[in-house]
């Protein structure tokens, strides 16, 4: 019998904007995470993350303290430089750091499913022909597409579609691939 692997924790620093940190909690949600705000550890740590901003060493050392304490992270770096770089040092030492920097903001992850949808939307068929296409009710298709803009942050679904296709936005996960026919 093979010995039990713990799960790696997300440990994520984001250094973009408030809507990139939005996507970062949603990624992890989405991914089935449970994401609390602040630093305080709480009693069962399976699959949760703390969330918060950082913006002092103080902040920084509770969030360190929270990493060590067996949860994952995912924070809004607004420190100096100096407070950030150590922050990321140290939680390099702990594991694998996902520290997203600059403009390129990444996208929600979808659910393969509305990944299915969005795919034959983006193709020019209907919802209802995608439904059908996919052995799916209309309104559960109509859900599925609500959800997709929901973590978009967009009202429609033109502009989903065109939030999806915009170049320099990066897929947080791969995209599924689609099976023939």
């Amino acid at each position: 019998m093979e010995p039990v692997r713990a799960e790696a924790k997300p440990l994520v620093v984001v250094e973009q904007s408030e809507r990139a940190f939005a996507h970062a909690v949603a990624d992890l949600r989405t991914s089935g995470w449970k994401v609390v705000s602040g630093w305080a550890v709480p009693t069962v740590t399976r699959r949760v993350v703390c969330s918060g901003v950082v913006a002092s060493a103080e902040d920084a050392a509770a969030a360190l303290l929270a990493a060590l304490g067996g949860v994952g992270l995912v924070i809004d770096a607004r420190a100096d430089r100096e407070v950030v770089d150590r922050l990321c040092d140290d939680l390099r030492r702990i594991g694998s750091l996902d520290h997203r920097v600059g403009e390129t903001e990444r996208r929600p992850a979808l659910t393969r499913e509305e990944q299915a949808i969005v795919d034959l939307l983006l193709e020019g068929l209907s919802l209802g022909e995608a439904a059908q296409r996919l052995h799916l009710a209309r309104r559960t298709a109509d859900r599925r597409l609500a959800s997709v803009r929901h973590k978009l942050g967009v009202k429609t679904t033109a502009a989903a579609l065109v939030e999806i296709s915009r170049p320099g936005a990066s897929a947080s996960v791969p995209r599924p691939r689609t099976s023939p026919g």
